[in-house]
């Protein structure tokens, strides 16, 4: 993944994907003899052609985008995401994408029927619960073979997760999914905090919706929202790809304005592409989370980059994966096919 970073101009090397992030206030993206110009202060800082760059994403609201920038990247497919406050809020649609209204309608009929609701509902959760096992198993392993204290409470939490999973085969709706999902969450977070340095303050999950006004957030929640909306930007725009509808979800209930879809298909990933890239990057460098309760930019980019490189690099990247997975939804919802939810190997 190439992030074309406008603060220090570093161009970090990958051969999947190139990344614009936009996170200066006054920053103009424009457009220049068929290439795209960012311009901040009057100064040009990049030009780019358009086969250079794969997404564009603007994490402030203080930047502008021309008209003609705009077209440019529709008519080369690329991707234009707004992401203000570290969440996705908008992205540049085109205007063909409704003539995938065949599988809209295959999903709408596939929510109608409350039975079918709760099959998908339980394999988003299987998938998830599966991979946060394989995350604390990794760590499990590691703490055991170096002699490190805290291994027999992995061990624990891990066969606790087991049998609370064990559950599902059993459950015929989706409140009963989300039940054995939050039962899990509670044994894995806390597992979660035993591996990460205790001078970050992590103690559990504090959720953006769930979370108490008033209530302080700690840096690791912090980079893990940061984290799932990176994610989230990845998984939106696969779905726009197979052309489904974003906002009828299955596990996450359908309201205006919600991703729905993109949230469930989203949580198998989630323990994969964020928990333990940064669960790494916090063992490594805890220093870094503790700048982003300052909101500094240098933090921030570096979980975009443990996320990103995650998702786009190494040896077997996700994002065919999560592409793959969304294509599976397509044919369940076509009735040509079972989906299978995606389950990390160890």
């Amino acid at each position: 993944m190439i992030f074309i970073e406008i603060l220090t101009n570093i161009w970090v090397n990958d051969l999947t994907g190139k990344i614009a992030l936009i996170d200066r206030y006054g920053a103009f993206l424009g457009v220049k003899e068929g290439r795209f110009q960012l311009k901040v202060g009057g100064k040009v800082v990049w030009e780019l052609a358009p086969v250079e760059l794969d997404s564009i994403v603007f994490l402030v609201d203080g930047a502008s985008v021309s008209a003609a920038a705009i077209y440019l990247a529709v008519t080369f497919g690329i991707d234009i995401v707004f992401m203000i406050g570290h969440r996705p809020t908008a992205r540049v649609v085109q205007a063909p994408y409704g003539s995938t209204l065949r599988n809209w309608l295959f999903q709408l009929n596939t929510y109608r029927s409350k039975s079918k609701r709760a099959v998908l509902a339980k394999l988003f959760v299987e998938g998830k619960v599966h991979n946060q096992r394989v995350v604390l198993m990794e760590f499990y392993r590691l703490f055991r073979a170096s002699g490190k204290r805290g291994w027999r409470s992995l061990l624990r939490a891990i066969d606790d997760i087991e049998k609370i999973q064990n559950k599902l085969s059993k459950i015929d709706s989706v409140d009963g999914a989300r039940q054995v999902e939050a039962e899990v969450a509670k044994i894995y977070w806390s597992a979660v905090a035993k591996i990460i340095p205790e001078e970050l303050g992590f103690e559990r999950r504090i959720t953006r919706a769930r979370r108490i006004p008033g209530e302080g957030v700690d840096s690791f929640n912090i980079a893990l929202n940061i984290g799932y909306s990176a994610l989230l930007k990845e998984v939106w725009r696969t779905i726009f790809i197979v052309g489904l509808n974003p906002y009828i979800g299955f596990l996450h209930k359908p309201r205006a304005g919600k991703m729905a879809l993109a949230f469930d298909l989203m949580e198998e990933f989630r323990p994969i592409c964020v928990d333990r890239p940064l669960i790494k990057l916090a063992r490594r460098n805890s220093s870094i989370f503790n700048k982003l309760k300052e909101n500094d930019r240098e933090a921030v980019r570096e979980v975009w980059r443990a996320v990103m490189s995650r998702i786009h690099e190494g040896k077997k990247p996700i994002s065919p994966v999560i592409l793959e997975q969304a294509r599976k939804l397509v044919r369940h919802f076509r009735g040509t096919d079972t989906y299978k939810p995606y389950k990390s190997r160890w």
